[in-house]
């Protein structure tokens, strides 16, 4: 198709050249399908200057898709402003080489645990889905073809069994999906013969974003990169979306070369291989680097529309075999996974899917099965060993103990949410107010890969009990970790009140506790400083370490609020900080008093200063800020 257009290309140029130009302008040109993207903001005149007619302009990524004289084609593409243009070439559904599934994959298990995908809503960009099927609820749906005379019902077969596959009601009748309790979108992108345009699926994808759908299924494919198809799908990964799509039917019996297509092949979306019942790749499965898992894809047994059920048996169910139907399983065990883990992102979930796989094939991830068949539980044993060591005011600890040699780390997860990246060390604690949580750990593997999670650990802490502090604060830990040190003990109202502004006299205080100073009330060398003052200690004793010095007129002024750079300065005299470029925020230079201060607290991931690149030094600090900038300060686990 290609060179024939690119043929033609030449052939309408050539007779151009030889005619008038009154005539060729005359003439009925050849229009072709294309899709232009621009380098910043869509600019239509590109398109209608060159008699061109722009058919739909797309929000997710800066293009439009329009029909344009083919003589136009390479004057487009030169356009100031426009980044490339592209045929609108057609993408189509896998054909079918002609429900142990859903067991195979695990998923039946997690089913009378109540995990069924309810409140995760999944795209299926497709042929339609029948909504009228007895064993489906759609939820809604859009149909994005140039004629859609029925809406989104399917007239194919195709997306109705894909989305069976995701969420066949559990209802007693048909068959079960994978989450029968997802919410399944039937996004029509595809006609009666299963195919369609790039143009149409950007659409589909661009409205799944609008309607912040959290997985699409891509069970379509097309042998040709398509740059605009690409961007629109890191845009929707960046926006938070899982995409799953099909690696391909086009592999070669043995298993050789990099077979994936389209798209599946690019690095935003999960490509997933065929297997069958004994786990064993399908000849036909595409192969290569971008496979990231396999999933059941021989005879699988799934809905579709009475009408067009051509198996003998009239009912509304019929089987089906290809990486069309393993696109789906994979879409339905993430709607299982962001149930569990609503806290979790795409990212996350996508390497738990990677994590939980069960190896295929060579060992770790290869071409055929990528790092294996898709698993809604683990059936890998726990590569860590966990144990609760304690629990004393608001701090828990655990003893985390690897197993294997292949472990590099861990994460931990704390009702569901990650709460650290990678840690090394044979402790780890947290630090919580009063409540009850549920932790869980998981081990990094030397590949990157995160492994099966631990056993849940459901912990009760007792206290503290502070009634204006969020266990979802992102303030929390340290203020529990101050107060668990002694450092900071809240009002007599049960109050810690993070919003209040903190004067120089509680400064004096807080940093007297952390450093185990004298806080024995005595007289100071502050005229306005009386030894009957509840700072009084704290404050003499500051002064004699040096941590603070007073002003020129001989007062300390203790009710007055402290200052960022105040407290930067304090701070850095308090602990032992590494220097820093004075440089590193655009308000402070060298004319700040306590700049240095304020570059030790950069130099040592202290603070990061403002999104606008400001430190704001002359800023009054709220209690919660100085309870962060101290515990971090005092300990480098919460920098």
């Amino acid at each position: 198709m290609k060179k024939w257009w690119m043929f033609s290309i030449c052939i309408v140029l050539i007779v151009a050249a030889a005619v008038p130009v009154r005539a060729a302008a005359a003439s009925h040109p050849l229009f072709v399908h294309v899709i232009v993207a621009f380098q910043q903001q869509v600019d239509e005149q590109a398109v209608t200057t060159l008699q061109g007619n722009v058919t739909k302009r797309f929000d997710v990524i800066p293009a439009v898709a329009a029909t344009v004289p083919i003589t136009a084609v390479e004057l487009l593409r030169r356009w100031p402003g426009v980044d490339y243009v592209q045929q609108d070439t057609t993408v189509a559904i896998d054909r079918q080489v002609i429900d142990w599934g859903v067991e195979k994959t695990k998923a039946s298990v997690m089913h009378p645990q109540g995990v069924t995908g309810k409140g995760v809503k999944i795209a299926i960009l497709d042929t339609g889905v029948d909504p009228s099927h007895p064993d489906l609820r759609v939820a809604g749906g859009v149909c994005l073809l140039s004629s859609c005379p029925h809406s989104y019902q399917d007239d194919n077969g195709h997306g109705t069994h894909v989305a069976g596959i995701i969420a066949a009601k559990d209802n007693e009748i048909g068959t079960v999906g994978v989450a029968p309790d997802a919410s399944i979108y039937a996004v029509k992108v595809l006609d009666r013969y299963g195919e369609g345009n790039v143009s149409a699926v950007l659409s589909g994808i661009e409205w799944a974003i609008e309607h912040d759908i959290d997985i699409i299924n891509l069970s379509l494919a097309a042998p040709e990169d398509a740059p605009a198809l690409k961007a629109a799908i890191q845009k929707a990964y960046e926006s938070g979306v899982l995409v799953v799509a099909a690696a391909g039917n086009n592999g070669y019996a043995n298993g050789a070369g990099d077979t994936v297509e389209y798209p599946a092949k690019y690095d935003s979306a999960i490509a997933v291989a065929a297997v069958n019942k004994e786990n064993v790749r399908l000849p036909y499965s595409a192969t290569g680097p971008a496979i990231e898992v396999a999933a059941p894809g021989e005879d699988v047994y799934s809905t579709v529309p009475v009408a067009l059920d051509r198996d003998g048996v009239r009912d509304g169910y019929t089987r089906m075999s290809g990486t069309s139907m393993a696109a789906p399983f994979v879409s339905g065990v993430l709607a299982l996974y962001k149930q569990q883990y609503p806290e979790r992102t795409n990212l996350e979930l996508r390497q738990m899917l990677r994590g939980r796989a069960l190896d295929l094939g060579a060992a770790g991830k290869d071409p055929w099965y990528g790092y294996g068949l898709v698993q809604a539980v683990s059936n890998q044993a726990p590569e860590l060993t966990v144990k609760l060591l304690s629990v004393k005011k608001g701090e828990v600890a655990f003893s985390v103990t690897p197993t294997g040699n292949a472990v590099k780390g861990y994460r931990v997860y704390r009702n569901g949410k990650r709460l650290e990246t990678l840690q090394t060390a044979a402790t780890y604690t947290d630090y919580v107010v009063k409540g009850i949580y549920e932790y869980e750990f998981a081990s990094i593997r030397n590949d990157g890969t995160e492994s099966a999670l631990s056993a849940p650990i459901t912990v009760n802490v007792p206290d503290p009990d502070y009634k204006d502090l969020s266990a979802s604060a992102w303030y929390m830990p340290e203020i529990v970790y101050l107060s668990s040190q002694g450092i900071v003990s809240g009002y007599n109202n049960g109050t810690i009140q993070p919003y209040q502004t903190i004067t120089r006299a509680e400064v004096a205080v807080m940093l007297g506790r952390a450093l185990h100073l004298d806080g024995t009330k005595r007289a100071t060398v502050f005229r306005d400083v009386s030894s009957s003052d509840f700072a009084s200690g704290y404050i003499q004793a500051a002064y004699e370490h040096g941590l603070i010095a007073g002003y020129p007129d001989g007062t300390f002024r203790p009710q007055q609020p402290i200052t960022r750079a105040e407290t930067a300065i304090m701070l850095s005299r308090a602990y032992p900080l590494p220097d820093g470029s004075s440089m590193m925020f655009k308000d402070v230079t060298t004319r700040v008093t306590g700049h240095e201060a304020i570059a030790k607290l950069a130099a040592a991931r202290i603070t990061e200063g403002y999104p606008d690149g400001t430190f704001r030094p002359y800023q009054f600090v709220k209690r919660l800020e100085f309870f962060v900038f101290t515990a971090r300060a005092a300990n480098e686990r919460f920098r």
